[in-house]
């Protein structure tokens, strides 16, 4: 195994909890509930995957539960900034049912894929957790695309916290997704890279976090978590939409 993928463990374990110790000191985690618990969790599983590495049954059936918990923990963290940038959008009571029930069908369809028709090697149930868990990152990468393009499009004034929480499930997701398709395409040939790539980008991925939580949450937007009020639902909405008519205006 390479030095990298043997260090990325401890080093993620000492990045995460740094970030989660400059959440609570700086009063991030009533913001950002999800993204704790994600940290978290990712912290525990570590840990408790270091002592039980060599036994390999036991860490086999270990790493292929606790995956699931972290992939879904993953989506709602990375969806819970996404909600709190474009919280107007979630008054609409389609946008409300389409963005979850999108994301449940493609890993139900992926599982179910997986699980239906595996490799001759391979068992139905570890088919069905792989490619749901591939496909949960094309999801956050996706989100984290949509987030940015939105931003973009609806001039979003900069959030530290929100951004570079996006920004870090992205750039995990994409190494990610980049490595699992030269295994696909290359085979075992490209080893080196597919061992490395998913490591390099989860400490990208906290490198960034913990470029965000050294930053108080800015007071101006405290009130952001607050439930809107019926007029400034409607106001928020008319200004986002009357930029994006005038964005296919000019189209």
């Amino acid at each position: 195994m390479y030095w990298i993928v043997r260090a990325a463990p401890i080093a993620g374990i000492a990045l995460q909890v740094s970030i989660l110790v400059l959440m609570m000191r700086r009063g991030l985690v009533r913001f950002f509930p999800l993204f704790f618990s994600y940290g978290l969790y990712e912290v525990f599983i570590t840990i408790l995957g270091l002592f039980i590495l060599s036994h390999y049954r036991a860490y086999f059936y270990f790493y292929w539960t606790t995956a699931v918990g972290e992939t879904i923990l993953a989506i709602l963290a990375a969806h819970e900034s996404f909600r709190r940038v474009f919280r107007a959008f979630y008054l609409l009571s389609w946008f409300r049912f389409l963005f979850p029930t999108g994301i449940f069908l493609a890993l139900l369809y992926s599982a179910l894929s997986g699980y239906l028709s595996p490799p001759v090697d391979a068992g139905r149930v570890a088919t069905a957790i792989i490619s749901a868990m591939m496909t949960a990152q094309y999801v956050i990468l996706t989100i984290s695309i949509g987030f940015f393009t939105l931003a973009r499009l609806l001039r979003v004034p900069w959030r530290i916290h929100e951004y570079r929480f996006m920004l870090g499930f992205g750039a995990s997701a994409l190494l990610t997704a980049l490595s699992a398709s030269l295994r696909s395409e290359f085979g075992p040939r490209h080893e080196f890279l597919n061992e490395t790539v998913p490591a390099l980008g989860s400490i990208l991925a906290l490198a960034i976090w913990l470029s965000a939580v050294v930053h108080a949450y800015p007071p101006e937007l405290e009130g952001t978590a607050q439930p809107l009020s019926p007029d400034e639902v409607v106001t928020q909405l008319r200004h986002e939409f009357a930029i994006i008519r005038s964005l296919f205006r000019r189209g």
